[in-house]
């Protein structure tokens, strides 16, 4: 098995963390779980980038001799790509530390209960001894799977946090969840641990000892001669090289006509280096609002910018597209799974039990038969617009959360964006599991429920989309 050069414990890598942040940084105000998560998720956007594009340089080794051949290469070219996808992974296990310890996970311990003490160190166990106990936790990265699939992997359950982080007025830490849900969301930061972990092992990743010299190229970076750069420096600069996009209605002589079901252009690319992308853009739009004080939250659309505003146009525009293509790639109709989608869940979250609850999953959103959904319910439906383009999906989904009054979780773009990534990672985890009989119509849900999002957020943020659609994909 694979050491890491430097075996710090994982309690001396968090102290490290710790000193950066707060002390020398002075980024304490904005260590808040959603910020940590959204972060993480713009790192694994970035991250599936370089998976992607310099999958020959880091793919698996077939053994030990192999991979240390692939370590004392002398190739500049390869040395470089590797480069690429260890900083990232850097950038993904220092976020992953920072929302462990505030959320007071002990992800050095094996076990799925939460320590008695209320406390935000970790145990004094070492890199190389949590290298063995991730590999027994972990079943989805082994010796037979390729790196796009493992880091696949890693997404999915990323991904299945996201249930802990959305649907939040006010950001807040963990601290006041009850003790199921706690070790409910314990048990989820330790299974994406052990998976960057065994990540790392597998592809000789020495992470311990890139992790501290990334701490000091990020000091480097963000330190200013007259003083510190805040995260909200860091935001400002981001977006100010990008191209405005202005919708001057003459993009289409019928804009409202962008079908779901549009055939798209496409090379017929593999499902994972679509889904890589997808994760890319949904990295992008995480970025945009990850670092935000539990003040900002109510002020976030008003003060998106006009190069933001281009850049979410571009994304969401992307996401649309990549979702078309993956049904298309599966010969699934969007414009149908959507519809039932829109159905099934107009009776699972029925007005009756819903109005003003974002507790969605709980026993108010019970699975309920297609023929018996709705008929139950006492408050009359209106009718819904049957999708077949973006306009009429947008419609839709603003119907079901007007009904439901569900706007109060619905203006926060922090919200969808992260209930957008969750969705993502349904999709992912039909792909990393074994195919069932009924694939086709539980990707097409999957699918449904993203471009549900994508809509919902472009509408949070005054997108329209529709245009947005002509603008970048005619």
């Amino acid at each position: 098995m694979f050491e890491f050069s430097v075996n710090p414990s994982v309690e001396e890598l968090r102290v490290n963390q710790e000193d950066f942040i707060y002390q020398k940084m002075h980024w304490d105000a904005w260590q808040t779980p959603r910020n940590l998560f959204l972060a993480l998720v713009g790192e694994l956007g970035e991250l599936s980038v370089d998976v992607a594009s310099n999958e020959k340089y880091t793919n698996q080794v077939s053994d030990e001799t192999d991979k240390d051949e692939r370590l004392n290469t002398n190739s500049e070219d390869s040395n470089s790509k590797v480069e690429e996808v260890l900083s990232e992974l850097a950038d993904v296990l220092s976020y992953l530390i920072c929302l462990a310890q505030e959320c007071q996970v002990d992800i050095a311990i094996p076990d799925t209960l939460r320590k008695d003490e209320s406390s935000s160190s970790f145990s004094e166990v070492s890199w190389n001894e949590i290298e063995v106990t991730a590999f027994y936790r972990t079943v989805r990265i082994s010796e037979k799977t390729g790196i796009i699939s493992d880091f696949l992997s890693i997404c999915f359950s990323a991904s299945r946090l996201a249930d802990e982080f959305q649907w939040i007025i006010v950001d807040k830490n963990l601290k006041n969840l009850s003790r199921d849900k706690q070790n409910i969301t314990d048990e989820k930061i330790k299974d994406l641990f052990c998976q960057v972990v065994v990540f790392a092992s597998k592809y000789a990743y020495d992470l311990p000892k890139l992790l501290q010299e990334k701490n000091i190229k990020v000091a480097q970076k963000y330190c200013k001669s007259v003083g510190i750069l805040t995260k909200d420096d860091v935001i400002k600069s981001r977006y100010s090289h990008l191209p405005l996009f202005h919708n001057n209605g003459s993009l289409s002589k019928d804009p409202d006509r962008y079908l779901l079901d549009k055939s798209v252009k496409t090379l017929q690319p593999s499902t994972d280096r679509l889904l890589c992308k997808l994760l890319e853009s949904a990295g992008l739009v995480a970025e945009s609002f990850q670092w935000k004080t539990d003040l900002d939250d109510a002020l976030i659309v008003p003060a998106i910018s006009d190069p933001m505003h281009a850049h979410l146009c571009n994304q969401l525009s992307t996401i649309t597209n990549l979702i078309q293509t993956l049904a298309q790639l599966h010969s699934i109709s969007l414009a149908e799974s959507f519809n039932k989608k829109m159905y099934k869940n107009r009776g699972k979250y029925s007005l009756s039990n819903s109005k003003g609850d974002f507790v969605k999953y709980s026993e108010k959103a019970e699975d309920t038969s297609d023929h018996d959904l709705i008929k139950n319910d006492p408050e009359p439906i209106i009718k819904y617009p049957t999708a077949t383009t973006l306009a009429d999906a947008t419609t839709a989904m603003q119907l079901f959360v007007d009904e439901r009054k569900w706007n109060k979780y619905h203006k926060n773009p922090r919200n969808l964006t992260i209930a957008l990534f969750g969705e993502i990672g349904e999709v992912i985890e039909l792909f990393i599991e074994k195919r069932s009989s009924d694939f086709a119509a539980r990707l097409g849900d999957e699918l449904s429920d993203c471009l549900a999002y994508t809509v919902r957020l472009a509408s949070c943020c005054d997108i329209d989309l529709t245009a947005a659609m002509f603008h970048h994909f005619p």
